[in-house]
Parts: C-alpha cells; sequence; structure tokens
C-alpha cells in the first residue's frame, strides 16, 4: 500500500510540475505565439499610386488623393499589411495602411501597447474630414480601439472576435488566460464605445475565430448596419475571394 501511495504522490507531483512548466511556457512566449511576425513578408511591392515613409518608426504605405475621406487598414497577426493595398487601391479616397512594430520595416516589438500606440499616431497624422478604418482578425480590435475617436464615420472588421482573452479560453481550456495574458485586445470593450457605422465580413469556415466569438461581439456593437459571409472561406484564405475585397469597398462607398 505504502508503493502505491508514493507512487500516486508522484505521479501527482509531476503532473503538477508539468502543468506549472506549461503555464511559465505560456507566460514567458505568448508574444511568439500571439504576434506571428516571422510569418509575415518583411517587404511588400507597392502599388504605383503609394509610397513608403515612417511615422516614428513605423512603416506606413499611403496612398494620396488629397481626398476629403482617408481609409486606414490594420491587419492580421501574420500578415504584412501593404498586401491588402491591392484589395484597396480603386477606392475614391486617401488609404493609410500601418506595419505594426516589429512587422515589415517598422522598428521596435508587438505588443498591444505598442501596437495601439501607434496606430492611434499613424491615424493622428493621416486623418481628415471623414475616416474609415478597416480590420482583419488581430487588426479588427486595432480597427475598433481607433475608433472610438470622434473623427470615425465608418468601422468595417473582418473576422472579428470578442476578445483574445475569450478565444485564448477556447483554445487552452482549464488555463487560468486571466492571470497569464498580457495582451487581451477587448475588441467588445472599445467597439462598445464606438459610435461610427459598422460593417462586418466574415468567413465561412473559420476556426480561429469562430462564429460564436463573433455573436458574443455583435451585442455590444451600438450601429451595426450590415454583415456579410464569404461563402467557402476560411480565417486564412479571406482575402483571396473577390467578394472579401467587393464587399469593403461597397461598405466604404455606402452612405
Amino acid at each position: 500500500m505504502k508503493l502505491l501511495k508514493d507512487l500516486i504522490i508522484a505521479i501527482i507531483s509531476i503532473g503538477s510540475l508539468s502543468y506549472l512548466l506549461f503555464l511559465l511556457y505560456l507566460y514567458f512566449n505568448q508574444e511568439r505565439l500571439i504576434f506571428l511576425n516571422s510569418l509575415a513578408p518583411k517587404e511588400i511591392d507597392l502599388p504605383k499610386e503609394a509610397k513608403r515613409l515612417f511615422v516614428e518608426g513605423v512603416e506606413v504605405a499611403l496612398i494620396d488623393r488629397g481626398a476629403d475621406t482617408t481609409l486606414f487598414y490594420f491587419g492580421g497577426n501574420a500578415n504584412n499589411a501593404f498586401e491588402f493595398l491591392k484589395c484597396l487601391k480603386e477606392l475614391p479616397y486617401n488609404i493609410v495602411a500601418m506595419n505594426y512594430p516589429g512587422f515589415g520595416k517598422s522598428v521596435g516589438k508587438p505588443s498591444q501597447k505598442a501596437i495601439f500606440e501607434a496606430a492611434k499616431k499613424v491615424f493622428k497624422r493621416f486623418k481628415t474630414k471623414k475616416n474609415i478604418v478597416v480590420g482583419r482578425s488581430l487588426g479588427t480590435a486595432v480597427a475598433a480601439y481607433i475608433s472610438q475617436d470622434k473623427d470615425i464615420s465608418k468601422v468595417i472588421l473582418i473576422t472579428p472576435f470578442y476578445s483574445l482573452k475569450e478565444l485564448a479560453k477556447r483554445f487552452y481550456p482549464g488555463v487560468p488566460v486571466s492571470l497569464i495574458l498580457k495582451h487581451p485586445f477587448e475588441t467588445y470593450r472599445y467597439i462598445e464605445k464606438s459610435c461610427a457605422d459598422v460593417y462586418v465580413i466574415l468567413a465561412q469556415n473559420d476556426e480561429t475565430t469562430p462564429r460564436e466569438s463573433y455573436e458574443k461581439l455583435k451585442k455590444h456593437i451600438k450601429n451595426l448596419k450590415d454583415e456579410v459571409v464569404i461563402e467557402g472561406s476560411s480565417h486564412g484564405d479571406i482575402l483571396s475571394f473577390p467578394k472579401t475585397c467587393e464587399s469593403v469597398k461597397r461598405f466604404g462607398r455606402e452612405d
């Protein structure tokens, strides 16, 4: 009996130690797990209409048409934001896309604080009379955060989510996410303070930001004007579907 008791205690101790080591791994590696800048191209060929510049170390692509309306784009956690310019370039607005700190040629390291501060600086630098913000995946939290500004008229969210904390709880059941996560990206908290019109584009087969997460977020959107589901698309390939770009253009032009 003593041998069995000692074996049970040893198993429990090993299990507890393994669990603790797993938590420590998640805590100290969360930036690498959240911000997949190593997967994003360092450089993208810009459309001929665009020019590249830097705002306090943040890499920005700008299409300046001298318009009264400017559209800002915030990308996902594994993207170079400039990739989306080919989708937006036909819009009759000024277009601004920024790469987060640590993405593309932007200096610094990515974090929620660094990304939000960079987005605020870029928005302040290029905003015009009317402004539209577009975010995709992680960028939907950034777009929602910026949309609290009174000068934002429209918000377009592509594959949005309630919060990164809520997603992490889905993917890591049994983990005390609230104690570990340093970058909660609480989209719901920002969008509920926005007075802008909101448009949503969803992937039909989205396992990364599942529909349930959006349905929770939806309750916090005051001015939801329209939503569209891109048939056959997944979280990773939604930008390759022509209907996605068509929807962004339509929502951007609608009044």
